[in-house]
């Protein structure tokens, strides 16, 4: 397994974990961040999410182990692209996000979510349901988006303007767009 022992397993939904077995004396997260970016280079996917739990010394954490290293991969899979992340995405790495996917099948996060989107959740308006995410997953940086969105600054704007009409919001009122890209990323981790 790319020079290091090891067990691969494929989970049902497409997913490979791998259990690496090191010694107790070894780097983990070095050779972790090693393994990681020879995966990329071999299989020839450079957008591969390759999460990793904290190391565990005994066969019974192991379980716990996994559960962790899902719960990130989860966490960051639908938006590892749009992200800065590094090669080996950890528990702490996951930030807001991963408490958002834990909770998001508790009623009152869903209902939160679909208040605060309730403008923006038609089949019409997929468009500007992801260039909401792409603005809010950039920092609300209004030049990325319309690169990544493959417009020009004056059509973001208008998206812009339409967005915060059917929400009632003002995207640039901090406490008004943290509460939107949280409930955006409750409704993307109830859909994913």
């Amino acid at each position: 397994m790319l020079g290091l022992p090891g067990l691969v397993a494929e989970l049902a939904d497409g997913a490979t974990a791998v259990l690496l077995s090191l010694a107790r004396d070894q780097d983990t997260r070095a050779l972790t961040d090693h393994f990681a970016a020879r995966l990329r280079t071999e299989s020839g996917e450079s957008h591969t999410v390759v999460a990793a739990a904290d190391a565990r010394t005994g066969w019974e954490d192991v379980p716990a182990g996994l559960r962790e290293a899902r719960h990130v991969a989860e966490a960051v899979a639908d938006s590892a692209t749009a992200l800065d992340l590094p090669a080996v995405v950890r528990l702490k790495d996951v930030h807001l996000r991963g408490l958002v996917r834990l909770l998001r099948d508790d009623p009152h996060v869903q209902s939160f979510a679909e208040r605060e989107l309730d403008g923006l959740l038609r089949e019409t308006d997929q468009d500007l349901l992801s260039v909401l995410r792409t603005y809010l997953a950039t920092g609300r940086n209004k030049s990325r988006t319309a690169q990544l969105h493959h417009v020009s600054r004056p059509a973001l704007y208008r998206r812009l303007e339409q967005i915060q009409a059917r929400l009632g919001v003002d995207l640039d009122d901090f406490e008004q767009a943290a509460s939107v890209h949280i409930a955006l990323l409750a409704h993307d981790a109830q859909q994913g």
